[in-house]
């Protein structure tokens, strides 16, 4: 590791030479020809700042020569894309309309770059700040359904699965990949839910296995947050709302050293009383309180170079973290009610600390990342395992920050090639990316009293199961595209991982006040694998709005070592392969030249080879991973947006999926069970978002309304496919009035106060969606 570090600094030195540089004036004004105030420009894929403005024009100095990109945006402007080659001193002008009239242009992180959403095949779905404020998006979760097949839910500990086309799995290691500032939540243990400050959101559907490797064989979920800039902005707002909800955020983004040195400052703080009553107890259940903190660092050194910090710490305490009911019929007679006699709070700390170095090359553009991410989860208590009034079994982990802290270090270094007047056909990345993980877990499954009631011959006992995990992996990989002609490009790609997982596991009795003795001496398991992710693609460029493209890719999941647990007929430290996707897609996407019309349409076929079949061990809730079979996934996605009228916009996303086992053989009682020819959990058949949006101005102030209609198909929460739910429809909506400095908005979400199974484990315990949910909101910006 120490000489990935070495050759890298080298690298970065001795790439730095001096390039020839020119000046850059930018003048923006409305249809009208009125001056914009607030007006943002970002040249994609690099750090530039406004050196200056003269005549309330944006000036930028010491620019090199080259193709650049630019997206240019102002509030209650439709954004516009300028790209083009500068080689000399220039000025350009740009003109912007209303946003009641045009849609924006949608930038994307495709293949790790920002790139025009109609130059890069694949299916994308993205949200800018202002959908993010419109559509009140305050977690990752609420992002459920807003794109085709996309489908995301929690038992109400707020670790989430999530699910596209199909690709899904309630293990740690997730179907989906999610990044946050170029920075992957390794797993469900270094996951943060919450959402503040956010610049886009981009879901990209399909395997994503040749730039982002593990997990991300459903897709990847990029997440990237406001940077500072040279103009100072201060913002707060206050969220109130039944249950309890409170929500306070704030922000602050300023210069420290005009033009060199930016720092950025945000923080969240959201609380609620918990939708859960505990019967047993006569007391909320399920009360949360959740902070967290970013803090962002960026400095300009000159020639070409930047370096970004960030720091994120996420702070939860959660007194109910599984609300879960084991008869179906109680869980909807009696709703958001349940009774259990054992109650802790759930502990969660988890930090995420990166930096990221860039170089804008004359040819090569070049990024280096190190990230390094802790989580440490514990419940202060034993909490309660068999749901119910009766002192029969629970779950202890409190040991100290020895166990149940979850380390991970990551490191990454990526070429990218630059366009210029000479290459405009070809373009090509590479890279190289390394990981280490560190995770000890000590758990204790506590028989109660009661412990008969399972047919535990003993009680008032313990079995402590003790898994130290040690993994690393490293990985390289290399992408291009070539442009054949004005209307046809290819592209290709391949990603080569090697990973090498090892487990230590033990046990032990314990029987209070007596001291715990061993049950197993400490063992120690290894096993190392590889995978091979490939890309090939080919698109045709009808027009400047409109793309059809035809592409094959694969993920894959990584493979692993199983844990111990309480069950002695589960066999720890059996090795398990990684799971492959192999998915082919062809689709169309476009636009009018208005742009006031934009559409994407696309058909999938995926087939996913050794999947990894995650169990459920009761009572300690450990789970153990098969390779249980092979899946067959085919699907189509529809998205779509226009513009009525002036003010009033409609917007689409539709995604069918059927995703069956081809071949699924489990173990059920001791017994082989052939499932075959079942459905995929946590997919549902269907996903239909409808929306449509009315804003006017009033006084240069801006009024809107949104309505939103979520409607999820029929789907199964067990292998067995004996848990269902069917279709249901969520009701939102969002109304607010925007001054030069302040925000004030009422929302709603589940309006018709839709009762349905939001997650549900294959033993039959089963967690309900959010009720409907009112609240109010003020907010205020400098």
């Amino acid at each position: 590791m120490r000489q990935f570090f070495v050759f890298a600094l080298l690298l970065l030195t001795f790439s730095g030479f001096s390039q020839e540089t020119i000046k850059l004036t930018i003048a923006v004004k409305n249809k009208q020809g009125n001056k914009i105030e607030g007006v943002e420009v970002s040249f994609l894929n690099i750090n530039q700042l406004i050196d200056s403005k003269e005549n309330e024009k944006l000036v930028y100095n010491n620019l090199a020569k080259g193709y650049y990109e630019l997206l240019i945006s102002a509030e209650g402007y439709a954004s516009v894309i300028w790209k083009g080659q500068l080689n000399n001193t220039q000025e350009i002008s740009i003109l912007m309309e209303y946003n009641s009239v045009k849609l924006d242009e949608v930038v994307v992180s495709s293949d790790k770059k920002q790139v025009n959403i109609l130059s890069t095949p694949g299916s994308i779905s993205s949200i800018n700040a202002k959908q993010i404020r419109d559509m009140r998006i305050w977690e990752i979760k609420d992002l459920s359904g807003f794109a085709p097949n996309l489908f995301i839910a929690n038992s109400g500990d707020n670790r989430n699965v999530t699910g596209i086309r199909g690709m899904v799995t309630t293990s740690y290691d997730q179907s989906v990949a999610t990044y946050v500032d170029g920075v992957a939540q390794f797993n469900l243990d270094t996951y943060i839910p919450q959402l503040n400050e956010i610049e886009s959101i981009d879901i990209i559907r399909g395997a994503q296995g040749t730039f982002y490797g593990r997990n991300a064989m459903g897709g990847v979920i990029n997440i990237t947050t406001k940077k500072p800039a040279n103009t100072r902005q201060i913002n707060a707002g206050v969220q109130f709302g039944n249950y309890g909800q409170k929500r306070i955020n704030a922000a602050v983004n300023a210069p420290i050293i005009k033009n060199k040195l930016f720092l950025g400052l945000s923080a969240l703080h959201d609380t609620k009383n918990g939708f859960y009553t505990n019967e047993f107890l006569n007391k909320k259940f399920d009360k949360q309180q959740q902070t967290m903190l970013n803090l962002q660092l960026k400095y300009f050194l000159g020639k070409g170079w930047s370096l970004q910090g960030d720091l994120k710490q996420y702070i939860a305490k959660n007194d109910g973290a599984f609300p879960l009911v084991n008869d179906m019929k109680a869980l909807f007679e009696k709703p958001y009610t349940l009774s259990q006699n054992l109650t802790s709070s759930m502990r969660d700390n988890s930090s995420n600390v990166s930096i990221v170095a860039k170089h804008k090359g004359k040819k090569t553009d070049i990024t280096l990342q190190h990230a390094r991410q802790r989580n440490y989860r514990y419940y202060e208590n034993t909490l309660d395992a068999d749901f119910s009034p009766a002192d029969i079994v629970g779950i202890y982990n409190n040991y100290g920050k020895d166990f149940n802290t979850v380390s991970v270090m990551t490191n990454e270094l990526r070429f990218n090639s630059v366009k210029s007047a000479t290459n405009r056909a070809f373009d090509w990345s590479a890279g190289i990316y390394q990981f280490t993980q560190k995770s000890p877990t000590k758990q204790a499954t506590v028989f109660g009293n009661d412990a008969g009631l399972f047919g535990v011959p003993d009680k008032n006992f313990s079995i402590i199961s003790i898994n130290k995990g040690e993994n690393n992996g490293i990985a390289a990989y290399g992408h291009m595209s070539y442009k054949v002609n004005d209307k046809v490009t290819v592209n290709g790609g391949m990603r080569i991982d090697r990973e090498n997982r090892q487990l230590t596991i033990g046990s032990e009795y314990e029987k209070q006040p007596r001291p715990a003795f061993p049950m197993m001496a400490d063992t120690t398991g290894k096993s190392t694998y590889g995978a091979f992710s490939p890309k090939l693609g080919i698109q045709f460029q009808a027009s400047a709005q409109q793309l059809l493209y035809l592409s094959f890719s694969r993920g894959f999941r990584s493979g692993g070592l199983t844990s111990i647990s309480s069950d002695p007929s589960q066999v720890p430290l059996s090795a398990y392969n990684p799971e492959f996707s192999n998915m082919f897609e062809a689709g169309i996407k476009g636009k009018d030249k208005n742009n006031q019309f934009r559409y994407a349409i696309a058909a999938f076929y995926n087939k996913v080879l050794d999947i990894q079949t995650p169990f459920l061990v009761l009572p300690d809730a450990v789970t153990i991973i098969r390779n249980a079979g092979e899946m067959n996934a085919w699907g189509l996605e529809a998205e779509m947006e226009v513009k009525l009228a002036k003010g009033l916009s409609v917007q689409y996303a539709g995604g069918l999926t059927s995703a069956q086992y081809a071949v699924l053989g489990v173990v059920s009682n001791g017994a082989q069970v052939d499932l075959s020819g079942n459905k995929q959990v946590f997919t549902p058949s269907t996903t239909n978002y409808f929306a449509t949006q009315y804003q006017t101005s009033i006084a240069a102030h801006e009024l809107m309304f949104r309505m939103e209609y979520n409607l999820t198909g029929k789907q199964y929460f067990d292998l067995a496919n004996t848990i269902e739910q069917k279709a249901y429809g969520l009701l939102n909506f969002r109304s607010g009035i925007r001054t030069k400095h302040f925000d004030i908005s009422v929302w709603g979400r589940n309006l018709l106060g839709k009762k349905y199974i939001n997650y549900a484990y294959d033993f039959g315990a089963a967690h309900l969606g959010n009720p409907r949910m009112i609240g109010v909101g003020l907010g205020w910006r400098l």
